[in-house]
């Protein structure tokens, strides 16, 4: 499942990013985001074309591309 396919106020463990593009991988790792990192989907914006999330103490928004390509599961 992706963090994308997740539901508002869901908890969730990362278990990988499944992209090519390594500057996506970058900052996803650079905001915290890495293998068995624990997030929250804080909220979904109304077209559910962005979500709000928080990883440890940071929140973040993310766009629905790239949370297309966060492996999840759920905690």
């Amino acid at each position: 499942m992706t963090l994308y396919d997740g539901v508002q106020n869901g908890k969730y463990k990362i278990c990988g990013i499944q992209t090519q593009d390594d500057l996506l991988k970058d900052r996803l790792f650079s905001l915290g985001m890495t293998k068995d990192s624990c997030v929250t989907i804080e909220r979904f914006a109304p077209n559910r074309t962005t979500l709000a999330v928080q990883v440890n103490q940071t929140k973040i928004a993310l766009r629905d591309t790239e949370a297309q390509h966060i492996i999840v599961e759920a905690i």
